[in-house]
This record gives structure tokens, C-alpha cells and sequence, in this order.
């Protein structure tokens, strides 16, 4: 078994690697695939041999939590890039690694743990690279929430492609691996059978972990196209907004440049619409953009676009040359992705159901 998932971590990160487009996302789950054979090849080595491999595998466990959240932060994240400060991260595995090459005469096996057996100060280790992965899976959600927060300023419409519901998912298996790997062997009066039970579950659960990574890593696109952004676009929108010197004047004229856009050339037709799109053809910044959106106009992207598309559902429900659609067909007409999304859209905008305000009608 532990052959089968060393072979599919690096054929999976070989894949990765040569995905295209590039994408720091997909280069990043490579490197998780990576740290993830050496986890599988440090179990399928002789014992003692980690003594000739110098700092060994130990080390690159510290890395399984960073790589995941910056996978999720770079497809999270306009115009993603790394920062100089970004390396910190890297510490956990700077200091393990240097205590590894100084401490090289001892040699730790990975079924040692199961038994207890290795010296305390591993155990320490294994501990706190326990804490480590934890620590970075509370991080994952934090930007997995504020994300699902935000699409409403970027996007017209969600899907699996934007909203990254997977990564719950992805955060259970982790947990759980993290539980039965390195907590459940300290339960006092483990017998032998259970410890060897527990280790072939978490095994299982890496390998299920690591397939359905492999699945939707190479299903999952960039959600933000990368394009030339302004140094003041980097910063968080409040501060953004607060200097980004709009004043009323600039707003209002936006505003109604806005307006007249959608209603002449309606390209909240397209489903697949979004905020990138529109800055493109106003030649107006996303920050600027948004800001005149939320503040001149009262709502956010999402809302102003969906309110046009009900509006143009409503016209096209009057309109004769359309009494044989549906109202599924209305809706694709109208720029709606699918039928869920725009009964519950019409709902939330009208107050009403479509069969309602036909009725009314």
C-alpha cells in the first residue's frame, strides 16, 4: 500500500508541475505532493538508514501546513504574489532541519512513534508539527470564510469553480489524519493490534486525501486571472477606500458611467460575468470599481448585476416571442447559470417566487 501512494504522490506532483496555464497554486500542490513521497518513502526505508540522509524527512512535515494555505491563499487572492515575509513560515523547518544536521548520529524510525519508543524530544517534535498542520487548517478556513464573504464584490454568479467549497473537505481528512496519527497512539493501554490499526487508517486516509487532492487540483482553475494591479489595489479595502481619492464627484460620474453601460451593451448576459470584466471595458479599476458599486450605487457587484438579470427575466416573461420558454429558459436567457441559482436570486431580490410574479402579472 505504502508503494501505491508513493507512487501516486509523485506521478501527482509531476502533474502539477507541468499543469498549464501556470498558476503559483498549482506549483504549490506539487510541492505538497513532494513532501508528501517523502513522508511515504521515510516510512518504506530500513531502519537507521534516516542516519545517512543527513536532516532525513522529519523536517519537510513543517511544510505540509504552509503549502496548503498558501495554495488556498493563492487562489484566493488577486494577483497573488509571495512576499519577503512569506518565508517565516518557513522557520519550524529552518530549526528542525539545523537541529537534524547537528544531532546526525540519531536515527528515528517512523514506527518508533507508534510504540512510544522514540526519545522525548521527537516526540516533541511530532507534537509540534501536530500543532503546526492544526494551526494552519484554522488559517484555511479563516480565508476560505473571508473569501466566500467577498465573491459578491468580484463575481455575478457562484459555482464550485469560485466558491472552494472542496476545502472543508480537504480540512476534515487533514484533521483526522493529524487525530489518528499523532494523538490516538498516546491513549494509555493501546494495545499493539490497535496502534497497528490506527497507523493503516491514517495511511488510508493520506491516500484518500492525496486522490481526491489530485481530482480537484486538476478540475480547479485560477479563479482571478492575473493582471497588472496598482500598488493601492493590494492593500485591504477599507484602507483601499479610505485613500484611494474618490471624491463624490468622481463617484457619481462613474456611477452613472456604470449605469449606462449595462443598460446599452447588457453584459450581464454573459453568466460568466464578473467585475474584472467590467474594469476592462470601463478602463476603471477594480478599486475603483467596487468602491463606486458600494458606495454610490448601494450594493455590491453581485447584487447590482443579478438585480439587471431579474429585470431582464421579467421583460422577456412580457415579451410574446418568448411564451414558450420555461422559466429555466427565461432564466439562461436572462444571463443565470442554472435553474438553483435563479430561483434563489429572483427570491432573494423580489421577495417572491418566478411563479408568483407571473401570476401577479
Amino acid at each position: 500500500m505504502l508503494y501505491l501512494l508513493l507512487f501516486q504522490s509523485l506521478i501527482s506532483a509531476g502533474l502539477f508541475l507541468l499543469k498549464q496555464p501556470k498558476h503559483p497554486s498549482n506549483r504549490l500542490l506539487a510541492g505538497w505532493f513532494a513532501i508528501n513521497s517523502l513522508n511515504f518513502l521515510g516510512m518504506l526505508l530500513p531502519e537507521g538508514l534516516t542516519t545517512y540522509l543527513v536532516i532525513g524527512y522529519l523536517p519537510f512535515l513543517f511544510l505540509n501546513g504552509p503549502l496548503f494555505y498558501f495554495y488556498v491563499k493563492s487562489l484566493t487572492t488577486i494577483d497573488f504574489r509571495f512576499k519577503t515575509t512569506d518565508l517565516l513560515h518557513l522557520l519550524p523547518f529552518v530549526f528542525v532541519s539545523v537541529y537534524r544536521l547537528v544531532s546526525i548520529s540519531e536515527s528515528v524510525s517512523p514506527a518508533g512513534f507508534y510504540h512510544l519508543g522514540m526519545p522525548p524530544r521527537y516526540l516533541l517534535i511530532y507534537s509540534l508539527i501536530s500543532l503546526s498542520v492544526l494551526t494552519y487548517l484554522a488559517l484555511v478556513i479563516l480565508l476560505w470564510r473571508n473569501h466566500k464573504r467577498n465573491l459578491r464584490n468580484y463575481f455575478s454568479t457562484s459555482s464550485r469553480r469560485t466558491t472552494l467549497d472542496w476545502v472543508v473537505v480537504m480540512i476534515v481528512l487533514f484533521a483526522l489524519s493529524i487525530i489518528a496519527e499523532f494523538f490516538a497512539p498516546l491513549i494509555p493501554g493501546l494495545s499493539t493490534h490497535a496502534e497497528t490499526s490506527i497507523f493503516w487508517f491514517n495511511q488510508f486516509n493520506l491516500g484518500m486525501l492525496a486522490f481526491l487532492w489530485l481530482i480537484v487540483g486538476l478540475m480547479q482553475p485560477a479563479i482571478f486571472k492575473t493582471m497588472p494591479v496598482n500598488a493601492e489595489e493590494r492593500q485591504e479595502d477599507s484602507a483601499k477606500y479610505q485613500k484611494s481619492g474618490l471624491n463624490k464627484e468622481i463617484k457619481a460620474t462613474y456611477g452613472q458611467t456604470i449605469l449606462s453601460y449595462l443598460a446599452d451593451r447588457k453584459p450581464y448576459l454573459n453568466p460568466d460575468y464578473n467585475l474584472e470584466t467590467m474594469a476592462r471595458d470601463l478602463n476603471i479599476t477594480r478599486q475603483n470599481l467596487s468602491q463606486t458599486i458600494n458606495d454610490e450605487l448601494g450594493k455590491n457587484f453581485y447584487q447590482l448585476i443579478n438585480e439587471y438579470r431579474v429585470d431582464e427575466f421579467k421583460q422577456l416573461l412580457k415579451n410574446p416571442a418568448f411564451n414558450q420558454f420555461t422559466f429555466t429558459g427565461l432564466a439562461y436567457e436572462a444571463g443565470f447559470n442554472s435553474k438553483s441559482a435563479f430561483y434563489r436570486v429572483f427570491k432573494e431580490i423580489t421577495g417572491e417566487t418566478p411563479t408568483g410574479f407571473k401570476q401577479k402579472t
